[in-house]
């Protein structure tokens, strides 16, 4: 976060007249990923405790703003605060670095040091998650001819878990009601449906484990095989079985 120019909740730094500054000389210090601590279980006589995952912390930051020659006025305080105060979490990026979004709630931000209404105000920031997260990115793949297999191929850029659980929208052509989703890249794992309707939509967030269908009042968890369809560090290669257009969307937590 070397940058003065930020952008929060999709509004740029310079439409604000707020910069980012520090008011002290040396390294600039950038969130690389939340503190880890250990879950184990300590047994009397035994020297080794038994070890059983781990608790990651979520990252925090501190930032410096300051209007610079400009004035905290009364109404630029509260519109400063309108804008970088809330009780649910926007998305921050530093003008240095677009590619990493992290999602955030002010937490602390206690004085504003001025002179002569000149100054600056230091806010704490949490993330809601240990790491950032890449662009949001749609991947459609119109396989509406596909009267046999084909195979697609999918980038997990994720470098943070083994493996990644995007969320898919599946759209049913021709005559086709079953579908599957064989990754090759990950043992040849299906993800498939059975029974659904022709000219059916349905959505999957595979990392929260739910389905949507556009037909109205109708769920489609009896339908499912219950694997959630996941993907490997890398390109994965998916064969396809089913006319269908296929849109993936994948934002990756990352640690860069």
């Amino acid at each position: 976060m070397q940058s003065e120019n930020f952008i929060f909740d999709g509004i740029t730094s310079e439409e604000m007249g707020l910069y980012n500054v520090r008011m002290q000389s040396g390294l600039v210090e950038t969130p690389f990923m939340g503190s880890k601590s250990t879950i184990t279980t300590k047994v009397v006589g035994k020297d080794r405790p038994y070890f059983h995952g781990v608790n990651k912390d979520v990252i925090q930051f501190n930032l410096q703003f300051s209007l610079l020659d400009e004035k905290w006025t009364p109404e630029k305080t509260h519109e400063i605060a309108r804008w970088l105060l809330h009780d649910t979490y926007k998305s921050f990026q530093s003008s240095d670095d677009l590619g990493k979004y992290y999602y955030v709630i002010c937490i602390n931000g206690e004085n504003l040091y001025k002179a002569n209404d000149k100054g600056y105000v230091e806010l704490t920031f949490e993330s809601n998650a240990p790491y950032a997260f890449s662009p949001i990115y749609l991947n459609e793949y119109d396989l509406s001819n596909n009267t046999t297999t084909e195979i697609i191929q999918i980038e997990n850029r994720s470098n943070i878990n083994k493996y990644f659980y995007p969320t898919i929208e599946i759209e049913l052509a021709g005559t086709t009601t079953d579908i599957t989703l064989k990754n090759l890249s990950d043992g040849g794992r299906e993800f498939s449906f059975t029974g659904l309707q022709s000219g059916e939509t349905i959505s999957v967030d595979n990392e929260n484990k739910y389905i949507i269908s556009d037909i109205p009042a109708v769920y489609r968890f009896a339908e499912f095989n219950k694997n959630w369809f996941r993907m490997v560090y890398g390109i994965n290669q998916i064969e396809v079985t089913g006319e269908c257009i296929i849109t993936v969307r994948t934002q990756y937590p990352i640690i860069q």
